[in-house]
């Protein structure tokens, strides 16, 4: 197994070589136009994380957090992605290829070559080569920087042309509506198109057996669970129910995902949210092999019947709210889940403000058919992301800011406390 990881390790810095000389740094290429199928991207520890580092401006990690279904007694629902929108029809006597004939967009991601920003940027790029004039050229920008503020405000101060297009991380989101001090990041003025990972993934927290064997034994026996993190905010639901009286202590400083996976391996921490299919099943499957993980509780979406049946559990998985011993109150719940639903919104395409409106129609048609197109799909596939598909609409990204927005004040201080944006830096 160990040689199958650096054999694959040694894959991923291939890729990433060739990822950073097609386009990535100040000096971008163009994206080519594919000859028959996409080309596949990196699908281990390297597509995990964008921003491993545990810096002040990237205290939140790019693999989108899990969050729990319901955290209220009466929770508001969570929006449902739309696997298959109708297109925004383009709008009526529009020149395209008068307009974008012959020119060339950019799509500028906050982040380094070869993570889920960077190929999902490409990816999208790819694909709306199909959907624009056959001359348009399309190239991908990387500007990483400051948790990825400086992508975001290449794309809020570029001209208003409908030529620059970018994704932007959920913590910008989240610093915009609970604090509202990102110069130039007018919510409502900016041009939304939409997200292609908005999805609710199946979740899990598990135990390493080794450790103890169910949530009753931890109790019994007044465990304390380690779990790893890379700082403050990444690990939202365990952080509120350390408050709560959850037996967890967070070990901060690890530079992400793999790392975090790697610790629990050496048994340097006893429990892990990373033990699905696509993380687990994956980078370790002597971990199912040797039926060393015991999953506990789900956090959003259990994992379904078959892989828990891999795990050795037959019983349905509770929801970890549903354990005993742990105690929400109202607001403590609401602010849980309106932040962890900000995260839901990552990878969100955002254009500069003031792009003329029948530019941005001829884009929301293109952006709307291109998450749609099966050869998009079958990239994403490719890429190792078809747990994270799902059409986010700009409809569906407003629907949580409101939220955000209607909430009270209590609630956004105690979101704000938990998102960890508070201590982002900003200029």
């Amino acid at each position: 197994m160990k040689m199958h990881r650096f054999l694959a390790l040694g894959a991923i810095a291939v890729v990433l070589a060739l990822f950073a000389a097609c386009g990535g740094g100040e000096d971008p290429t163009a994206t080519p136009r594919p000859a028959a199928q996409p080309t596949p991207t990196p699908t281990a520890e390297a597509m995990m994380e964008d921003e491993p580092t545990p810096t002040p401006e990237a205290m939140m990690e790019d693999e989108p957090t899990p969050t729990p279904e319901a955290m209220a007694e009466q929770p508001t629902p969570t929006p449902v992605p739309q696997p298959t929108p109708t297109p925004v029809p383009p709008p009526p006597g529009f020149d395209a290829e008068a307009y974008f004939g012959g020119k060339t967009i950019r799509i500028i991601t906050g982040t380094s070559p070869g993570g889920g920003y960077d190929t999902f940027s490409r990816l999208v790029a790819q694909a709306a080569e199909r959907q624009f004039p056959e001359s348009t050229r399309f190239i991908v920008q990387n500007l990483p920087g400051a948790g990825q503020l400086r992508g975001l405000r290449a794309v809020l101060n570029s001209e208003p042309d409908g030529l620059t297009i970018g994704p932007v991380h959920s913590r910008w989101f989240a610093r915009q509506m609970l604090v509202g001090d990102v110069d130039g990041f007018d919510l409502d003025r900016i041009y939304i198109l939409g997200s292609p990972t908005f999805t609710i993934a199946e979740s899990g927290f598990c135990l390493d057996k080794s450790f103890a064997s169910s949530w009753q034994e931890v109790l019994d026996r007044d465990l304390t669970i380690r779990v790893g993190s890379v700082g403050p905010g990444n690990e939202p639901q365990i952080e509120f129910m350390i408050e709560n009286g959850g037996p967890f202590k967070l070990i901060y400083g690890y530079g992400g995902s793999s790392e975090i996976m790697a610790a629990f391996d050496r048994g340097e921490v006893d429990g892990t949210g990373r033990c699905g299919p696509g993380t687990a099943g994956r980078l370790y499957p002597e971990w199912i092999e040797q039926g060393r993980l015991v999953p506990i509780f789900y956090n959003k979406k259990p994992y379904n019947d078959e892989w828990l049946a891999r795990l050795g559990r037959a019983e349905p998985l509770p929801s970890f709210r549903e354990l005993p011993g742990l105690t929400f109150n109202p607001a403590q719940a609401e602010a849980l889940e309106l932040n962890l639903l900000i995260v839901e919104i990552s990878r969100v395409f955002v254009m500069p403000e003031d792009v003329p409106a029948d530019v941005t129609q001829y884009w929301q048609s293109a952006f709307d058919r291109l998450v749609a197109d099966p050869a998009f799909i079958e990239a994403i596939k490719i890429a190792g992301y078809e747990d994270s598909y799902g059409y986010g609409t700009s409809e569906d990204i407003w629907e949580i800011i409101n939220r955000v927005r209607s909430a009270s004040q209590e609630t956004r201080d105690i979101a704000l406390g938990l998102s960890g944006v508070g201590t982002l830096v900003v200029n």
